[in-house]
Parts: C-alpha cells; structure tokens; sequence
C-alpha cells in the first residue's frame, strides 16, 4: 500500500510541475516591400534579407483614391511582399531587372519591431 501511495504521489508530482523552460513566442515585426516601378520598365525585382531571397515583384503596387500604401498584414503574390521577422536589423537588397539584364538596384538597412508593420516601396529616376 505504501508503494502504491508513493507511486500516486511521485505521478501526481510530475504531472502538476509546471515546465520552467516554456518556449515562448518569438517577438516579431513586418515590413512590406513593393515598387512603384512602370511595369514596362522591369520584368522582376528580386529581393533578399541578409543575402538570401525572400521573394519576387513582378509588377508595381498602383496606388487608388482609397489606398496609397499597402495596408498591414496585406501581400499580393508578385506585388507587395510581407515579411516577418525576429526583432533585429537586416539588410536588404534588391535587383531589377529587364529582359535578362540589370537595369537598377537597391540596398538598405530594415529594422524589424515587436508588433509593427513599417513598409519600404523601391523607387528608381528609370
């Protein structure tokens, strides 16, 4: 009998320990990347975070009389990015390019906030 309430209390022990070790959520922020580029004047514009590619523009975000920015949490496949990262500071490059050749090129420094969502829109004098 003693075994048996020994072994209850030693599962009723472990069962009820709290984990001190939790995992917690990562913190992390936004950033939407798109263009105002004219469409006829790049084919795509690659972009990376810390030399490795994050996604592809393949036409600009058109602003209307309701929206001139993305808004937050939005991503339209090859027209605004939306990227999540850890809190920190990356780099960001970015190429345009036009049948196969460079035609203009961006790099920035991007920093990620707890709960914000900032946007960066690539501009060019093309």
């Amino acid at each position: 009998m003693k075994k048996l309430v020994l072994a209850l209390v030693t599962v009723l022990a472990v069962v009820s320990c709290k984990d001190n070790n939790e995992v917690k959520p990562e913190e992390l922020g936004n950033y939407l990347i798109y263009t105002s580029l004219t469409a006829s004047k790049f084919d795509k514009i690659e972009v990376k975070l810390d030399g490795k590619t994050v996604g592809l523009l393949a036409k600009p975000f058109v602003p209307s009389t309701i929206i001139s920015v993305p808004p937050c949490g939005s991503e339209t496949e090859g027209i605004v990015l939306n990227i999540s990262r850890p809190i920190g500071s990356y780099s960001l490059d970015a190429v345009a390019t036009l049948n196969g050749k460079q035609v203009t090129k961006w790099s920035s420094s991007l920093r990620f906030e707890t709960g914000s969502c900032k946007r960066t829109r690539l501009t060019s004098d093309l």
